[in-house]
Parts: C-alpha cells; sequence; structure tokens
C-alpha cells in the first residue's frame, strides 16, 4: 500500500480517455476522446536561476513549468512563469509544440483512419519524418484537404528529379512543416499526433499587450534548426535566431517550453546581461 501511494504521489499527469457512440444520419460509430491533466505544478522560483550564455550577446533561461494541456491560458502561463524573472528588454519565447498543446491540437492515432492516398503518399517521404507513417500524412490530408496535398505531392516529385527540395511543404502549407508525429514529443504526448498552431500571429500579439514583454513562438531542434513561427513586433529575428541556435529548450523531457532570452536588443558587441 505504501508503495503504491509513494508511486501516486510522484504522478505528474493523468491521461483520461472517453469512449462514447455517437448515432445520426451516419449510423451508429465508436469514438474516443483523450484528455492530459496535469497533477503537479511547478512553483516558480524566485532562487538562484540558471543563465546560460547563447548565440552572439545574448544570455537565456529555460523556465521549467508544469506539464501543459488544453485548459493552459498562454496569458496566464506567461505570467506566472516568466514574469517573476523578466527584465526590460528580454524576449519570452515559447515553443510551438507546447503552444499547440495549449490549443488541444493534438490527436490520438485511434481517432485517424487513414485512406489509401495516406497509405501511397507517405511512402515518398523518409523514414524519420512525421509525414512518413499513413497517420501523419491522414492528419495533413484532413486539414489541407485531398487536393492540395496530391497537387503538392505530384509537383515535389518532378522538383526533386530537378534537384530542387523541400517543396513538397512549401505547397502543402506551414502545417506539413510543423506535424510532429507520435513519439516526436514528452510523454504523455509521444502517444499522440500534434498538429501545428493557428493563430499564432494575433495570440502573439495579445500576449505582448498581456505582459508587457516581446514574445515569439518557435520551432527549434538539436539540429541548430530556429523557424520563428510568430514575434510581437519589437523582436528582432535574425538575433533572436543565433540566441535559440543550441536549443536551450531541449527536445528531450526538460519541461521547459519557454525560453526568456536577455540581450536582443544590446549592441553587438555589448556583454550580456
Amino acid at each position: 500500500m505504501a508503495e503504491e501511494e509513494k508511486t501516486l504521489k510522484n504522478l505528474q499527469a493523468a491521461r483520461v480517455e472517453l469512449e462514447y457512440v455517437a448515432y445520426g444520419p451516419h449510423g451508429r460509430s465508436t469514438h474516443l476522446q483523450h484528455a492530459i491533466l496535469p497533477l503537479e505544478y511547478t512553483q516558480s522560483s524566485h532562487g538562484t536561476l540558471s543563465w546560460k550564455k547563447a548565440g552572439g550577446t545574448c544570455s537565456v533561461l529555460p523556465v521549467r513549468t508544469h506539464l501543459l494541456c488544453h485548459l493552459d491560458d498562454p496569458v496566464q502561463v506567461l505570467k506566472s512563469y516568466t514574469l517573476p524573472h523578466a527584465k526590460a528588454g528580454d524576449v519570452i519565447t515559447i515553443g510551438e509544440t507546447p503552444f499547440a498543446i495549449m490549443q488541444g491540437r493534438f490527436r490520438h492515432p485511434h481517432g485517424i483512419h487513414p485512406g489509401i492516398l495516406a497509405c501511397l503518399l507517405c511512402r515518398l517521404f523518409h523514414p524519420t519524418s512525421s509525414l512518413a507513417t499513413a497517420c501523419g500524412m491522414q492528419a495533413l490530408i484532413d486539414i489541407c484537404g485531398k487536393l492540395r496535398v496530391v497537387f503538392a505531392a505530384f509537383l515535389a516529385v518532378i522538383a526533386r528529379l530537378l534537384g530542387i527540395r523541400g517543396m513538397f511543404y512549401r505547397l502543402a502549407g506551414e502545417q506539413a512543416r510543423l506535424i510532429d508525429d507520435a513519439s516526436g514529443t514528452l510523454p504523455p504526448y509521444d502517444q499522440f499526433i500534434t498538429l501545428g498552431p493557428v493563430c499564432a500571429q494575433e495570440i502573439v500579439n495579445t500576449l505582448k499587450s498581456k505582459t508587457g514583454y516581446e514574445v515569439a513562438v518557435v520551432d527549434a531542434n538539436d539540429l541548430k534548426r530556429v523557424q520563428i513561427l510568430a514575434a510581437s513586433s519589437g523582436v528582432d529575428h535574425k538575433r533572436l535566431e543565433m540566441a535559440l541556435i543550441d536549443n536551450p529548450a531541449g527536445n528531450a523531457d526538460e519541461q521547459t517550453p519557454i525560453v526568456l532570452v536577455r540581450g536582443l536588443g544590446a549592441p553587438v558587441n555589448a556583454p550580456c546581461g
């Protein structure tokens, strides 16, 4: 009994599955809904902070939070975890995947029904791509539509023969780049396909007005690739990309979806704050 209590105390989140039956003009069908609920909340620390030197003349502070879910409000998350550490001139960045999770944009493969088109097109992609599985490709088709995906794939094959790479992602749209297949993020979301966020620029503008700080939604990885999906008007994109080039938020289970960046507005030769 004591061991069970200890195990329960160590739980950080609960995954809830709800199976239900829908009945109507389409007939009778069974569906499964999922929800992730945090059981442990990280307290914002006012003690020693782990600022790190970053690219250019900047410093970065990865900020640990509780396991974010669809019930979280980005404004409250930033206020609770970031504002105690922020100073004038800082930029608050939040990862694209946790940002999408707060919008509820994740799907379990059980609820995705790949068609013949998805099963065929997914074979065109490298095995490590999130579109290399039938469910990942079907998730994109459900967003973009069959015609756009087929058109993008057809022209991408021709472009590849001519030595041009990346054409599919340009034609299929931003969501094609942002989909993370199962195992692409930290548990328990590693069992889900995470879609890209929507209305990112609009929400970023709101976050700036509510917090008083420049805000950006970013997609960074350990391959030194940084993409800024949306940023408030005062963000220097090139400097921010340089600051995040080493992916301070991490790609494992660090649970630091927010990174505070200091020194972006400083002159090139100025020391970091």
